[in-house]
């Protein structure tokens, strides 16, 4: 499903896709999950065309309203185009896909036909503002199942404007610099900016119904519509089925389409923390993160295991989050593992900032003969490295323990300093 707010960027080109979304913190969001739920649309033979034209055919079920002639043969600007995209090592290496014919030709038709059609789409509507309150635009890349790729224009209303945007995309396709068989002009029932306007009265009546009595106050949700097909579409993990046919009646216009991301939010009563069976054992892990902070309410997650970013130095990067968590301090304690599962989108900062949803406590490291358990030493650990390295944020890279001696080490990468710093303790 497509959203305004996505953007397609294919080698420098940046066009608005379709649909437009937003959640109750204000990010926007790509889908996940599965388990769908959408109500029935209606079932028409043809596609309804009110826009004052009348339907030259329909093509990927839409009513086409006017259409360019290929008047012209040779398009050599155009055909150089593809050869450079043919040429170019990111192709070759199968940067945007399986480097095929069908391919090049769909990057030139994105760079060539989409970036004309964008700019004298906006020029002969007054800007892009202007061209967002009369159309939606989009692009389709596909060629399967008889569907046409392109660039594609939904007007609602067809005007004199739509007829000078026809005048000048046919002058183009004259001087060889497009083909016409890439611009699809249909009836639209809806503009861009209608879809934006929805989307935040869907947004506003899902925070109406987050504040509903017995509705757990972290709920998630996201919403968007589609462009193509003004779908309403839901991510939650907290809406009953009752609350969906609440908002089915409140925006009976369009198909609403409802998803589950991860697990549904935990009811009253119902815990968010899981302890393992076997609180030790004797051997060392990598899973999960290190909680290397806890306030009442939330909890700072360290990646226990970092990733190579930097092959040629074998640099790694930890990933460090600072989560939401009710009661975080009571479930809790500094320097275990654990695993959580996030409450929505995660802030793409340093430390990111997100809220947990679930949290799963992993065995702590406990050798045979030690009398510290891998929290124990953590936290002891944290404790020396912080007279060193103040508020500093502490990334474990390495513990161990000799039993000969009966020594715990603890390496800390100081995170933004990027310096190491070795912690010995006595068990």
């Amino acid at each position: 499903m497509r959203k305004h707010h996505a953007i397609a960027a294919i080698l420098g080109l940046a066009l608005a896709l379709s649909g437009c979304g937003t959640d109750n913190n204000g990010d926007t969001q790509e889908k996940r999950g599965a388990d769908k739920t959408a109500s029935t649309p209606a079932e028409d033979a043809l596609p309804v065309n009110e826009s004052g034209w009348e339907t030259i055919e329909v093509v990927n079920n839409r009513a086409i309203i006017a259409k360019l002639k290929q008047t012209i043969k040779d398009t050599p600007e155009r055909d150089k185009k593809i050869e450079e995209y043919k040429e170019s090592k990111d192709f070759q290496d199968g940067v945007f896909g399986k480097p095929t014919d069908e391919l090049a030709e769909s990057l030139a038709m994105q760079a060539v036909e989409g970036s004309i059609a964008r700019e004298t789409s906006e020029k002969v509507y007054g800007g892009y503002k202007g061209l967002e309150d009369a159309a939606v635009i989009f692009f389709e890349n596909s060629n399967q199942n008889g569907e046409r790729m392109g660039y594609w224009i939904g007007v609602k209303k067809a005007d004199d404007r739509l007829k000078r945007l026809i005048e000048e995309m046919q002058s183009k396709v004259d001087a060889g610099e497009i083909k016409a068989k890439y611009i699809h002009i249909f009836y639209s029932p809806f503009t861009t900016s209608e879809n934006y306007t929805l989307t935040n009265k869907v947004a506003q009546a899902l925070q109406r119904v987050k504040r509903q009595p017995g509705t757990p106050s972290r709920g998630y949700f996201d919403a968007s519509v589609d462009t193509q097909t003004g779908e309403i579409n839901i991510g939650h993990n907290f809406l009953s089925d009752e609350q969906k046919e609440q908002l089915r009646k409140l925006f009976p216009d369009r198909n609403m389409v409802f998803e589950q991301q991860g697990r549904m939010i935990p009811k009253e009563g119902e815990s968010d923390t899981f302890y393992p069976k076997k609180k030790f054992t004797e051997q060392p892990s990598k899973e999960g993160a290190y909680v290397m902070d806890l306030q009442e309410d939330s909890l700072l997650a360290v990646e226990a295991q970092g990733r190579i970013y930097n092959k040629a130095s074998g640099e790694e990067q930890f990933g460090a989050t600072q989560f939401k968590f009710p009661k975080a301090s009571e479930k809790l304690k500094i320097g275990q593992r654990v695993i959580v599962e996030p409450n929505g989108p995660i802030m793409e900062s340093y430390p990111g900032k997100g809220g947990a949803l679930y949290i799963t406590v992993l065995p702590e490291y406990k050798p045979a003969g030690a009398k510290l358990s891998e929290s124990q030493v953590v936290s002891k650990a944290i404790t020396e490295a912080k007279k060193t390295s103040g508020n500093e944020l502490l990334i474990i890279r390495e513990l161990s323990y000799e039993p000969s001696n009966k020594r715990w080490t603890v390496i800390f990468i100081q995170g933004f300093q990027g310096q190491e710093l070795k912690v010995e303790l006595a068990d």
